[in-house]
């Protein structure tokens, strides 16, 4: 063969190469569009809640000996507010108000609802971060009426042919609801199309989940014999103003998957996390990081007089049970806004996130 020249025998291979190309990209195409379609037009039911203090009391308990505490111990209380002196709604417990709303036949096999679930062959879940927005400061606890109104806003396939995953953009929207409101009243005032408008929303929340093929035998097993070595770790930023550890139990998992009325296994179930998902151990919630890395953050803020307006996060390594995190974070932009992250056992980066506060 001549060097420069391409051969028949290159001509004729490259040839059905490119259709193959052709053919992948356009089923990839027609996957994103058709579960784009199909998600962004589901309709979800309102959830409705009554903004009482039991759940974020009982959150409080079950947080209260990891999180820091004010000097003089005024942050733990074991008694239950009473909503004739309501306070208002801590950061990051509208997480455990509006549970899902579904009955036990409609739960997958790993415990998660069907709400927001592409369909098969995606049946694996997982947590990847998003953001949190507070236009109209904490709502009170005062037993007052309220609603969550979800909807998908978009649909993200990536990845080859066979191996894709697909990433479920949620928004959710919380806001007060007078009793006997019609349902039809309660979205036009509190849901907009432009996601940027806040309507009359005291929380808006986006959250990224994950969709994944179910692993296969032979992937487990490889999963399994990484369980004892060493993952790769992002590196974590440096010079941080505070840093506070934690040591996530399997008691701390059950409580918050009661509270949030999350029956999924990879929280609950070793076996199943394991020898389904390929994981060395059961998985501290999404949620749960969230709630922890916005309570320590606040913490440090509340000296300064601020809080959190906007708070953006990605979840980027598995955090398991029995192994310790630690909860750190400095300002940037003369204290408006904070770098924020978590950091695995071996110092490894896990979450990252930035907030933006305001007095």
């Amino acid at each position: 063969m001549v060097r420069g020249r391409i051969s028949s025998i290159q001509v004729r291979i490259a040839r059905p190469l490119r259709s193959l190309d052709r053919v992948q990209c356009r089923a990839h195409s027609s996957l994103a569009e058709r579960l784009q379609h199909e998600l962004t037009t589901r309709k979800l039911p309102l959830m409705y809640d009554y903004l009482y203090p039991q759940p974020s009391h009982m959150l409080n308990l079950t947080l209260c000996d990891l999180l820091p505490q004010s000097p003089d111990g005024r942050d733990v209380q074991t008694r239950l507010p009473s909503v004739t002196t309501p306070s208002p709604l801590p950061i990051a417990h509208h997480l455990i108000y509006f549970p899902p709303q579904v009955t036990l036949s409609q739960l997958l096999p790993d415990g998660t609802d069907v709400l927001h679930t592409p369909g098969s062959p995606f049946n694996r879940r997982l947590w990847a971060g998003g953001n949190l927005r507070f236009p109209a400061g904490a709502p009170l606890l005062d037993g007052s009426r309220a609603v969550c109104i979800e909807s998908m806003r978009n649909v993200t396939v990536k990845g080859r042919e066979g191996e894709e995953k697909v990433i479920v953009t949620i928004e959710r929207r919380i806001g007060a609801v007078p009793e006997g409101e019609p349902e039809a009243q309660t979205w036009n005032r509190i849901w907009t199309d432009n996601d940027a408008d806040a309507g009359q929303s005291s929380v808006i929340e986006n959250r990224d989940l994950i969709f994944m093929r179910c692993k296969t035998a032979e992937q487990i097993q490889m999963d399994r014999g990484h369980f004892s070595k060493p993952g790769r770790n992002v590196k974590a930023p440096s010079d941080a103003t505070f840093r506070h550890s934690i040591l996530p139990t399997k008691s701390l998992l059950f409580r918050f998957s009661a509270l949030t009325f999350n029956a999924h296994l990879i929280h609950l179930d070793q076996d199943y996390t394991q020898n389904q998902e390929g994981y060395k151990n059961l998985l501290v919630h999404g949620p749960l990081t969230l709630t922890l890395l916005l309570s320590v953050l606040q913490h440090n803020l509340n000296s300064k007089g601020l809080r959190v307006d906007r708070f953006d996060y990605k979840n980027l390594a598995p955090l398991f049970v029995e192994e310790e995190l630690t909860v750190c974070g400095k300002p940037k932009n003369h204290g408006s806004a904070w770098d924020v992250w978590i950091e695995g056992p071996d110092g490894g980066l896990a979450v990252r996130g930035t907030a933006k506060t305001c007095k």
